[in-house]
């Protein structure tokens, strides 16, 4: 992805890439105003949430207009804006310097501008206001989005300088991504988009211009387009749900609660246990980080998007306490973990010190040490929670619910039933590829005093209550609490280049439970109906190239999150808004294409994409 080089002109921001302003010289905001926020008066009396949609988000003048229409109101706004080439840091802040506009705002923006990293970036703006950032050219994000937009902005630049933003393909994917009455408006008239916006679909009506401008576009969508592209992968739209029942009290579950009660929603949470996070969420100490792979590997880009949600949750919702971000040092202890590391060259995720000892490494600068524990009982702290409620079965009534019945042989009825059931999820879920690992972490006395964890084969975090832990082993569906002698050796010998393991003094150690899929991608979407599927995409192996498979079923309002592994302190925001953003019917956090790979049907559809039973 390519950054946007800004050069000034009679003080308005100028970009060398396209030879064109990003906004008209004379007092821009009333022009924005003008041209595209007065699109929402036409439908601000039919609801009290929309979704505006955005092609070229540039320094975000149109975004902050439209934030200052809402910012005095209880009405909600999501924004999606798409930009290929995005602004760094530095010249927005110069930018509005000479605007002079929107200082509150603007500073707000500041403080919350993401990563320079391709991909959807959610930033909770306002309490009222969700942007989603997302990096990448538009003809290819478009087909990354998922929801049904309002009103759209078109704001690239000019069609002569930028033609391929102006495409009939792209206002098609855009058509997609909108229902019957949506309205799009630009300051562009221009032959291209009168013709392209009718063979989309749109009714187009050109309106007076702004300033000298003589006329812009003001068009209204009049036929749905509908898309079956992965049709087995495609989002029910939910309605009614009002309470959740949550399964499981580790860091998933509470994420989960934690976000949709934030929303709204009345929130329960069942732990089979006498306290929460006391499985594989009960770590003294974590890290978080990224998991790094080569640019074009979906598990990494998956995995980065989680991180970067994390940390924007953590850093909003935890004190140091919980979690500190001092960042983490990731050694390149083989050929492999270097390689994938040198293939991302400069990035705003990590930079490379090729000289470090023993091993090259990654400095990550959102890294952090986490303290799970503490940040499961931070989560819990004001949700409710019920503790030695171990899930036993559920049905679905007729007026809609569904009871759920625990060994104690309490019954509790919910609109919605989200499973964060961890390694139990082996047992529940038997229909899935999914195993539990046993991993053993081993406290000992500070050994070193590094301010930053340290990962190589083994990892060792800073001290923290006079106690470092290191760890972890993996044992596949062993099952032993007890601890392992030979565990704390295994742990001690991975970190042997950083400490001297014979003066290490052990002095306790943590056995955890976590569970994982066949293909290392945690499991977070509305639960598939499995006979459904197999019945209705039998013929998946012939038809796959064709566009008419049916409509997929789904457990009614019951999803899965679960097989999180190793970095669930990560995903576990993942799946927490993407459970929220399936339940109250949002735009998606994350790429279609990264949402299909976390789908519990995946494996089902390759298995009948090549035949197989």
């Amino acid at each position: 992805m390519k950054n946007a080089i800004v050069d000034f002109k009679q003080n308005i921001a100028f970009s060398t890439e396209f030879d064109d302003i990003y906004f008209n010289t004379h007092k821009p905001w009333e022009e924005s105003e003008y041209v595209f926020v007065r699109g929402i008066d036409e439908i601000w009396h039919t609801k009290d949430s929309f979704v505006v949609a955005e092609a070229g988000f540039g320094a975000g003048l149109n975004f902050l207009t439209l934030c200052n229409r809402f910012k005095n109101s209880d009405k909600k706004l999501h924004y999606v804006s798409i930009e290929a080439y995005p602004i760094n840091i530095d010249d927005l802040r110069q930018i509005y310097a000479r605007l002079g506009i929107y200082k509150a705002l603007s500073k707000k923006l500041f403080s919350v501008y993401p990563s320079l990293v391709s991909g959807i970036h959610r930033i909770e703006f306002m309490p009222n206001v969700t942007l989603d950032l997302c990096f990448g050219d538009i003809s290819h994000m478009l087909d990354e989005l998922d929801f049904k937009a309002d009103l759209w902005f078109m704001d690239g630049f000019a069609p002569s300088k930028n033609e391929a933003m102006w495409s009939e393909d792209v206002f098609k994917k855009i058509a997609s991504l909108s229902r019957v009455g949506t309205i799009l408006r630009t300051y562009s008239c221009a032959k291209i988009v009168r013709q392209n916006l009718p063979n989309a679909g749109f009714k187009l009506e050109l309106r007076k211009g702004y300033g000298k401008k003589r006329e812009m576009s003001h068009a209204v969508l009049e036929k749905e387009n509908f898309t079956t592209k992965d049709i087995w992968y495609q989002r029910q739209r939910y309605k009614d749900i009002k309470d959740v029942l949550v399964i499981g009290g580790g860091v998933a579950g509470l994420a989960c609660a934690y976000e949709l009660k934030r929303a709204g929603l009345s929130v329960t949470i069942a732990e089979k246990r006498a306290d929460i996070a006391l499985n594989g969420s009960g770590n003294h100490c974590g890290i978080l980080m990224p998991l790094i792979t080569k640019p074009d590997v979906n598990l990494g880009k998956m995995h980065l998007n989680a991180f970067l949600q994390a940390v924007r949750t953590y850093k909003n919702v935890m004190s140091k306490k919980e979690i500190s971000f001092d960042g983490v040092s990731e050694y390149a202890f083989n050929e492999m973990t270097l390689l994938r590391m040198l293939s991302h060259g400069k990035n705003e995720i990590f930079n490379l010190d090729l000289d470090a000892k023993p091993y090259p490494k990654a400095n990550i600068f959102l890294g952090a040490t986490a303290r799970p524990r503490k940040m499961c009982k931070h989560l819990a702290s004001d949700l409710n929670v019920l503790l030695n409620h171990e899930y036993k079965s559920h049905r679905h009534l007729k007026n809609g619910k569904i009871s759920v019945r625990f060994q104690n042989k309490t019954i509790i009825k919910t609109d919605a039933l989200i499973f964060a059931t961890g390694s139990e999820s082996v047992d529940i879920f038997k229909t899935l590829p999914i195993s539990f690992v046993r991993g053993q972490v081993t406290h000992i006395r500070p050994a070193i005093d590094n301010l930053q964890p340290i990962s190589s084969e083994g990892y060792i975090t800073p001290a923290r209550d006079n106690i470092q832990v290191i760890g972890a082993t993996y044992a596949r569906n062993e099952y032993d609490d007890n601890q392992r002698a030979l565990d704390d050796i295994e742990n001690l010998n991975n970190i042997k280049q950083f400490i001297d393991t014979n003066k290490a003094e052990i002095i306790g150690y943590k056995v955890g439970y976590r569970s994982y899929s066949s293909d290392r991608f945690p499991i977070i979407s509305a639960f598939h109906d499995d006979e459904y599927y197999k019945q209705n995409y039998k013929n998946l192996f012939w038809t796959k190239k064709k566009s008419d498979n049916v409509a997929p079923k789904y457990h009614k309002n019951v999803f899965l999150n679960i097989a999180h592994g190793s970095r669930g302190l990560c995903t576990a925001v993942l799946g927490a808004k993407i459970l929220a953003d399936l339940i109250l019917n949002r735009p998606l956090c994350i790429e279609k294409s990264l949402f299909n790979e976390l789908h519990s049907a995946r494996f089902l559809i390759r298995k009948l994409k090549k035949a197989l039973k």
